[in-house]
């Protein structure tokens, strides 16, 4: 089945969200570009699969995320034609996304290899993080720690590296999960934790090709 319209206001929080690329509250977006997601565009977004979003904090501010179809539905959209009668803002959107859209195909770019938080694409990261992994399991599957990951990875930046972790967990065989015994969890498991999804997560797993 053929994805839904989105109206501007719709389209322009997914735009936003993949910018930041991280899971982002109304203040941050606020903050970086100057956009904030109505509760309007907020349900329907959620309804669509397209978007997490919960409430978080003593004044429970709403913290918003891309799916995996939220993405999907970023990289499909920056290269789709304008809706026909749309308005002058909207118009200018769509045609610039479209540019966008044709330089990263003529280039060979995904979504993943530009929306990144550092100088190193996050496909290279990607890659030395399936290595590390490799090396760190006991066996395919198997939790490695992200304690005992980041170690690995002391030339690059701990958002670069974040960003790389969070897109990759986008694949169906990588998963990034907390720790299911709290109590066995030092001060450097905590530290080392990555902040997704409103929860912390601890350990990387990847199953076997």
């Amino acid at each position: 089945m053929a994805d839904p319209h989105l109206t501007l206001p719709e389209r322009s929080a997914l735009l936003a969200l993949m910018t930041l690329i991280h899971e982002a509250t109304n203040a941050d977006l606020d903050n970086e570009v100057g956009f904030k997601i109505k509760k309007e565009e907020r349900e329907r977004l959620v309804e669509l699969g397209y978007i997490k979003a919960w409430q978080t904090g003593r004044y429970h501010a709403w913290v918003h995320e891309l799916t995996d179809e939220g993405w999907r539905r970023c990289g499909d959209d920056l290269g789709s034609p304008t809706p026909e009668g749309a308005p002058k803002a909207t118009r200018l959107q769509y045609a610039l996304t479209r540019r966008f859209a044709a330089f990263m195909a003529r280039s060979d770019l995904r979504v993943a290899d530009i929306f990144v938080l550092g100088d190193e694409p996050v496909a290279d990261i990607a890659d030395r993080i399936r290595a590390a992994y490799t090396e760190l399991a006991a066996a395919p599957g198997a939790g490695v720690s992200l304690t005992r990951l980041r170690r690995a990875f002391a030339d690059v930046a701990r958002s670069d590296l974040d960003a790389a972790l969070l897109q990759l967990a986008l694949e169906p065989k990588v998963r990034l999960n907390p720790e299911f015994n709290q109590k066995t969890l030092d001060a450097a498991d905590r530290a080392a934790a990555l902040r997704t999804g409103g929860e912390d997560v601890h350990l990387l797993s990847i199953e076997q090709s």
